[in-house]
This record gives C-alpha cells, structure tokens and sequence, in this order.
C-alpha cells in the first residue's frame, strides 16, 4: 500500500528537558486505521501534534503525501473547519455528520451546556466538517459511554470505507482490536513495534507459564507424567 505519512527519526526534547518522543519511525499507509496504543505520557498526543504541526520537532522529518511538513508546510497542511480548508458551506454534509454523531438535536446548542461527551463529538465534527482525506483521533472515545463508543466505531469504519486515512490513539486495547488494520505500541516516547493487528492478537493470545522450583527434581511427579500441558 501507498505511504501516505512518513516519519523519519522523529525527536521531541521540552525545554524542561523531558524528551518525550525518541527516534521515532513510522510509516502511514494510505486508506488505513492506525491504532497507536499506550499508557497515559507515553508520547502518542505530542506525535499527532508534531505531524499536525501543532508542536515542534527537536529533530527528525515528516513527509504527507510526499511534502515535507515545516519545509512546505502549505501543500502538508491539515486544517479543522470547512471555511478554513477553502471550502463552501454545505449544510447537508454538516447535518449528516451531526447525526451520526448524535449531535443533531443540540444543534442550537451552546458550547459550555454540552456535556463532556458532547463536547468531545463536537470535536470530531469540526474534524469531519471539511471532508478530510486524514483525520487523526487522539483518544476520542475517552469518557463516552460504551453505546457511543460502538456508534463512532462504526463511523469511523464508514470514513475508511470512503477512503479516509485514519490515525487513532487509544488506551483501549479492545478499541485498537476493534477498530484497526495495524496497531503501534509506543511507550516511554518509543514506538515498540508496529504490526499487523491479528498477528499482534494472535501473540497476545498466547500465555506462558513459568514454573520456578525450590530445587531440581530427580524425575517428573508421577501425577503429572501422563498430562500434557493445554492451552489455556
């Protein structure tokens, strides 16, 4: 499949001296959803912010769609609403979006009278608002009830379905299974690993005991001799 992202020895180092990303590489296929997964601090919200050109780099490039990101930061640009992407109004894409997101009914709604919820869908519809063809979801089912969850599942599927790139990070390991082709496990500002999702599964299934003995048996047990270990 087609890069469509590419990030090259990606460093950030705060000028309170916290390093919080360290020599990351990864490359974004065109038309995937990414699960970047890990702990809380583990550097996943200061990635999206860098290639989003929110945060700064200390060093290393990043390319979108062949442009490089600081270098010709017009052409990589992503931008949040319809008017600031060039785009004319279009009320109908806007409804659609705010029912699928069961936000429809608090259209006229003030800001600060949504919940915490809402306002977090409302996040995602100013994303969605100008048809992006990469949107980048920094944990965007946090504190949302498990129906919704489910509902912006199936939006995002939709999204992919239209050929829309999608990063996503998470906290969730049920969500990354559910949701991507190839989940990034990044901890302590490293990417561990970036792999398929069923081959990740298919490890993570797997369970190992380890038996530690106070000292060395002269033979097997005879109550176990004739048992062969099964997988759990």
């Amino acid at each position: 499949m087609q890069t469509v992202i590419s990030v090259t020895n990606l460093s950030k180092t705060y000028a309170s001296g916290l390093r919080a990303l360290k020599n990351i590489n990864l490359d974004i296929r065109r038309g995937e959803i990414l699960a970047l997964l890990g702990p809380n601090g583990a550097g996943k919200t200061t990635l999206i912010g860098i290639i989003c050109g929110i945060v700064n780099p200390s060093e290393g490039t990043i390319r979108v769609g062949g442009h490089d990101i600081i270098g010709d930061y017009r052409a990589a640009r992503l931008s949040f609403s319809r008017g600031l992407f060039g785009k004319a109004a279009d009320p109908a894409h806007v409804e659609k979006v705010l029912r699928d997101l069961s936000l429809w009914t608090r259209k006229d709604s003030k800001v600060m009278t949504l919940s915490g919820g809402m306002k977090r869908r409302l996040l995602i519809a100013k994303a969605l608002s100008h048809e992006p063809r990469i949107l980048f979801l920094d944990e965007p089912t946090a504190g949302v009830d498990v129906e919704l969850r489910q509902d912006m599942w199936k939006l995002v599927r939709s999204l992919q379905a239209a050929g829309v790139t999608i990063i996503l990070t998470t906290h969730y390991i049920d969500e990354a299974e559910e949701m991507a082709d190839r989940i990034g496990v990044i901890s302590k500002g490293e990417i561990i690993l970036v792999e398929e999702k069923a081959e990740l599964m298919r490890k993570l299934g797997k369970k190992q005991l380890t038996l530690h003995l106070e000292k060395t048996l002269g033979r097997t047990p005879t109550a176990s001799s004739s048992r062969a270990a099964e997988p759990s």
